[in-house]
């Protein structure tokens, strides 16, 4: 999910901070067929195995290898550099809740030597009918984040540059349907709690929105609030920041579908929210947002902006780091990936009215990918 240089960056600015930490060693792969004719049957498989010594307790991170989620996990590019659109779903993910929830399907746990599999349905998450048919190469993203829990902390694991491809040829059809939950888009999907506890939610968000553009308009980049989420000064990016915020104020929630019977929420601790980007209007609510409180970080407020932000009449933001940790991080060391990080705006929303509130610290170290690492 990060460039080489931010990936480092960050290893180097946190484990400055906790000190040198044993490096666990995973090995991951992609396969899968050739050729495939009919785009619907275009499908890999990613096989992470646990070549350390010790046992591996990975997080199922929506946006990893680990997830079959259709997410954005994958870089595909043909001969031309041409890629196909990404027409997956955009989420909101925080790896600490997740591991509050003490359920066993929030971790893979491998022990050394062992490997586990995932297939990924490239079909559902990508749109090759601009880029065509042809050869491909498909690439886990380069430095695509897993995530592990070790001596009470989450560590997270950023992949070398030296990941495994897969080449693949596709012919025939490029139509293929999008995947979709079995229940159609009505408001009877939500329970009455639901829809009170979604309506309880709106005006904060809009609070939040305005407070923003509020803070923006009277410090611009030289606020303490814009500073921490956002990293420093630029005209370029306060105007990004700010055209985001002013798209959000123009929405109104109470017209948005908000879908509380969804199949990708289904036993995903952690997991508040997603959306497609390209449908404006229509938030994918999970069980986790309903246990959320109503304003602050991470509460039911704050992803309504989360997920707004992501769509693409709103500026498209996309996740490149989760948590108040990495996303701090992030907007000190890359602030180009900060304005366009859908974090960075729900927590600066967030802080424009309330103290922030603190979550365990997410710990970067090193890790190696079939014999590659960064050196901290």
């Amino acid at each position: 999910m990060f460039p080489q240089r931010a990936s480092q960056a960050l290893l180097l600015c946190v484990a400055a901070a906790v000190g040198t930490l044993a490096a666990p060693s995973v090995l991951l792969q992609v396969s899968g067929p050739s050729s495939v004719v009919d785009i619907g049957n275009l499908k890999v498989v990613t096989t992470v195995t646990n070549t350390g010594d010790e046992p591996l307790k990975l997080l199922n991170d929506p946006r990893s290898p680990l997830s079959d989620l259709p997410t954005d996990t994958f870089t595909i590019t043909n001969p031309h550099g041409t890629s196909p659109d990404f027409i997956g779903i955009a989420v909101k993910y925080v790896p600490h809740v997740a591991i509050a929830s003490d359920d066993p399907l929030v971790y893979t746990n491998l022990s050394p030597g062992q490997s586990v599999t995932i297939e990924h349905d490239l079909s559902v998450a990508y749109d090759f009918s601009t880029s065509g048919t042809g050869p491909y190469v498909v690439n886990v993203k380069e430095f695509n984040t897993l995530y592990y829990v070790s001596q009470g902390h989450i560590s997270a694991l950023l992949a070398g540059n030296n990941l495994p491809n897969h080449a693949v040829n596709i012919s025939g059809s490029l139509i293929a349907s999008r995947a979709r939950t079995p229940f159609s888009l009505d408001a009877e999907e939500c329970e009455n709690w639901q829809e009170r506890a979604i309506l309880t939610a709106i005006p904060v968000a809009n609070k939040y929105i305005g407070g923003s553009l509020n803070l923006l308009a009277q410090d611009g980049y030289t606020g303490d609030h814009y500073k921490r989420w956002f990293g420093s000064a630029s005209e370029h990016r306060l105007s990004t920041v700010g055209s985001h915020f002013e798209a959000l104020i123009g929405n109104n929630f109470t017209e948005f579908t908000f879908v509380c019977k969804t199949a990708f929420c289904s036993r995903k601790p952690g997991l508040y929210a997603y959306v497609y980007p390209d449908e404006f209007g229509r938030i994918h609510v999970c069980d986790t947002f309903f246990r959320s409180p109503v304003g602050g970080p991470d509460s039911r407020a704050s992803t309504i902006v989360h997920e707004s932000s992501h769509f693409t009449r709103n500026g498209g933001t996309l996740d490149h780091a989760y948590g108040q940790t990495l996303t701090q991080e992030l907007a000190r060391s890359y602030p180009q990936l900060a304005v366009m990080n859908a974090d960075n705006h729900e927590y600066f929303s967030a802080a424009s009215l309330d103290n922030d509130v603190k979550q365990p610290p997410v710990l970067l170290t090193q890790v190696h990918f079939g014999g590659e690492s960064f050196r901290v």
